[in-house]
Parts: C-alpha cells; structure tokens; sequence
C-alpha cells in the first residue's frame, strides 16, 4: 500500500497535488504533508499556505496527546508557524513533554496557548524548564490547567532567568500563597514580563503580599490581574504600599476580593502618590459610600488613572455624591463603571451636575441602579451641555416615557453621544415616539438599545418609520418588547427593509 501511495506522489501533476492540499485544514496539511517523500517537500515548501502559515488555531480541536506529539513532529521541521492555539484538546502532561521536545530547537514560535486543558505541575515544570533556555517565547498562556503552588514554584525560577517572556497567564488554576511567593520571586529578578494573569486563584492576603513587595522593585511588569483571590482588607493594604513605590503598572484588577470599605481607603491613599495607573478595576468588593468617599477624593488630585470600575459595590446616592463632587475636578477619568450599585434618583442627579462641564468622561455605566425618571431627567439635562461622553449605559433601571422623553430631548441637541443603552426598562410607545422624532435630528448616535421594555406595535412603527427617511444611526435594537414576531413583516415594510432597525439581532 505504501509503495502504491509514494509511487502517485511521484507522478501526481503539482497541479492536482496542491488542489488535494486545498482542501486539508492546516492541522491535517502540517502534520501528514510532510516528509513523505522528498518531491513532496519540495512541493510543499512552494505551496502558499505553508509559505504564508504563521498562526495555527487549534482550539477545541480534541487532539489530545497523540495529536500533539503530530504537532511537535511539525514544529521540528522548518516553519514559520510563530501563534499556536491549543484550548481545549484536553492535552495532558505526556502531549506537553512532546511539545517542549520541539521547543528546544524552535526559532519562530512566539505565541503558545494551553488554556483548558490538564499539564497540572508536571506539565508546568516541563514549560518552565523550556523557558530557561528559550530564546523566542514572549507569551504564555496556561490558564485553567490545574496548576498548583508546586508548579508555580517552576514557573517564579524560570521568569527570574528568562530574558523574553512578556506575558504569563495563569487564570483559573489553584495557585496559592506559596505559590505566589514563588512567582513574586521571579518578578523581583525578571527584566521583561509585563502582564501577569492571576484572577480566579487562591493566593489571599499572604500571596499578595509577596507580590506587592516584588512591585516596590520590578520595572516592567504593567499589567496585574488578581481577581478573585481573597485577598481581604490586609491583601489591598499590601498592594497599597507596593503601588506607592510602583513606577510601570498601569492596570490592576482586584475584582470580588472583598477588600471592604477599609481595603478602598488605602487603596485611595496610593492614588494620591502613584503616577502610572491608568486602571483599576474594584469590582464587587463592598467598599459602600465611605470607600467610595475616599476614592473619589483621590480622583481629585489624581492626574493618571483613567478607567476606573466600581460596579457592586454597595454604592448609594451619597457614594455617587462624592464621585461626582470628584469628577467636577478631575481631568483624567475617562471611564466611570457605577454598574449595579444603588445610587437611584438622588445619585443620577449628582452624577448629571457633575458631568455638566466635566471634559473628559467618555463613558458611564449606570445599570441597575433603580434610577427613575427623575433620575433620568437629570442625565438628559447633562446631556444637553456636555461636550465628551460618548457611551451612556442605563440598562435595567426604572425609566419610563418621561424619562425616555427628556433623554430623546437632549439628543436633538447633543452631537457627541453614540451609543445610549435603555434595555430592560419601562418605556412605552409614546418614548419610543419621542427617541423616533430625536433620531431624525441627531446626526451622531450610532447604537440605541430599546429591548426589553413594553414598547407596542405603534411605538415600533414611529421608529421603523424614522429610520425609513435619512437618519444617521447604525442599529435601533427593539426586539422582546410588546409586540410578537408576526408584527415583525409589518414594521421592515415601514421602516423600508432598512436593516438598521433590529428585531431579531442581538448587539
């Protein structure tokens, strides 16, 4: 049978040989193409894809083991493959000893991603031993492997001699605070890492502690995510000190750490002396209005940090007071994300007044939050004057017509708002008649969500109607209102088949 196969490759036209090699995916075309026989190296070597294959994405392909030891096979021949994409191929640490069998001699691969799979320690030890010597591999992805203290251990002693990797991830393993100790070690000594995934592990305040110690030295790690970790109120402390001190991080994440009110005050300390960071992501932490307080007076002699996340976090109507007493002042923020707090009517005021004048907010998410039409209404009035938001985010709040109203108002006038979010509201056909008469004014709104509110029939039709005549905006989303899907034929026809009106597409 061999003899039959090799003896076609020999005569095979090259016409016929590359259209058989079209119609291969490119795991199949590099792992069984080659080294066959020596005529079809030679046409695969001239074959546009394996000239051109530098990315091979393999994700969810189930190659398991056997498969990867095809892949390193591969890789020891002469490619010039620098991204793999191995997600989910539930490789274990045999499929790992092929790969880094190959690595070894590798010169071009860049870029390897192992997320969802099962190396576990052994598999992370074989990695970082690759990553002593290696001279190409800047990023590393190993997130959600089963990854312990022990093989975090392998990875600190390779990142405190490896002079290329730029970025490690390690989201969604088991890693603790030995671990963390022992990664912080490599960060002390490491010239070239600059993001550093740890969210959804187990360091708490301990493994924190270490890492913020390494931060008072390192100078060039500039991205940190330790989400998820339960660091508590002494882990955000930690942090705090190390940030003082910190002259290249410019993102971190502490998300549903439960660093608490007293977590944010020294958070908020280290604002009023760092010069670097740009985002801070304080998600679902109860730090309630007094963590609030004290991060808002930090914002107002804060000149870096410009996103700044504080969605769940217990904040109301007095929370929003201060912040919005700070963005009055503040000339950096430009992302404020108050997402499901509880700032209400009283909180959407004090955020209206504050962004006024306010010159650099871009964008405010202000969903779930029980904000009314009072609320709504002072937003709207903001809206008017304000010269620099561009996303307005009031999904899943208490807005009715009157405030659908006021909000259709200040967009006749606003020329810089472009996208407005109403999902999961209140809003009736006489809004949805009012936002209709808006949009044939408005020449800068791009996206208006309107799903999910008691929208009818005659309410779609005024917008169907308006995005009918010569209107700017992109997409008007009105599908899981009042009306079923029989009404749908109907509404296209007014609107004119015009696909910017939304029934079935979801943004």
């Amino acid at each position: 049978m061999s003899r039959d196969v090799t003896s076609s490759l020999l005569t095979l036209p090259v016409e016929l040989i590359y259209r058989i090699l079209d119609n291969l995916d490119d795991f199949t075309f590099l792992c069984s193409t080659r080294n066959v026989c020596q005529r079809l190296n030679y046409i695969t070597d001239a074959y546009h894809r394996y000239q051109t294959l530098t990315t091979l994405d393999l994700s969810e392909y189930q190659i398991e083991d056997q498969g990867t030891q095809h892949l390193a096979h591969a890789l020891t021949n002469d490619t010039i493959i620098s991204a793999i994409n191995l997600t989910n191929n539930k490789i274990h640490d045999q499929g790992i000893a092929y790969l880094t069998a190959a690595l070894k001699n590798n010169t071009t691969l860049t870029k390897l991603n192992l997320q969802c799979n099962s190396i576990e320690d052994q598999g992370a030890k074989r990695l970082a031993d690759i990553l002593l010597n290696n001279t190409t591999l800047t990023t590393l992805d190993l997130s959600d492997n089963g990854i312990e203290d022990h093989g975090a251990q392998h990875l600190g002693n390779a990142l405190a001699k490896n002079a290329t990797i730029v970025m490690i991830g390690l989201q969604s393993n088991k890693i603790k605070e030995l671990g963390a100790q022992n990664l912080a070690h490599g960060l002390a000594f490491n010239m070239t890492l600059t993001a550093l995934d740890l969210c959804a592990n187990k360091i708490q305040d301990n493994g924190a502690k270490y890492l913020a110690t390494a931060l008072k030295t390192n100078a060039t790690l500039t991205i940190l995510n330790l989400g998820s970790n339960q660091i508590g109120t002494s882990g955000a402390q930690y942090l705090a000190i190390g940030l003082k001190q910190n002259k290249t991080l410019s993102i971190l994440d502490l998300s549903e750490n439960g660093i608490a009110n007293q977590g944010a005050v020294y958070l908020a300390d280290s604002l009023t002396n760092n010069n670097t960071l740009t985002t801070l992501n304080l998600s679902e932490n109860a730090i309630g209005d007094q963590g609030a307080q004290h991060l808002a007076h930090a914002l107002t002699n804060n000149t870096t940090l410009a996103i700044l996340n504080l969605e769940r976090n217990e904040i109301t109507g007095l929370g929003a007071q201060h912040l919005g007493n700070a963005l009055t002042s503040n000339t950096a923020l430009t992302s404020l994300d108050l997402g499901n707090n509880e700032i209400g009517n009283r909180g959407a005021q004090h955020l209206g007044n504050a962004i006024i004048n306010n010159t650099t907010l871009i964008s405010l998410v202000l969903m779930l939050n029980e904000i009314g039409d009072e609320g709504a209404q002072s937003l709207a009035f903001a809206l008017r004057n304000n010269r620099t938001l561009t996303t307005l985010n009031l999904c899943n709040n208490r807005i009715g017509d009157n405030g659908a109203q006021n909000l259709a108002n200040a967009l006749i006038n606003n020329t810089t708002l472009i996208s407005l979010d109403l999902r999961l509201n209140q809003i009736r056909d006489h809004g949805a008649e009012c936002f209709a008469n808006a949009l044939r004014s408005n020449r800068t709104l791009v996206t208006l969500n309107l799903q999910n509110n008691e929208i009818r029939e005659k309410g779609a039709a005024h917008l169907a109607n308006a995005l009918s005549d010569h209107t700017t905006v992109a997409a008007v989303y009105i599908r899981w209102n009042c009306f079923g899907e029989e009404v749908r034929e109907r509404l296209m026809e007014v609107a004119k088949g015009n696909e910017r009106l939304k029934l079935l597409a979801v943004p």
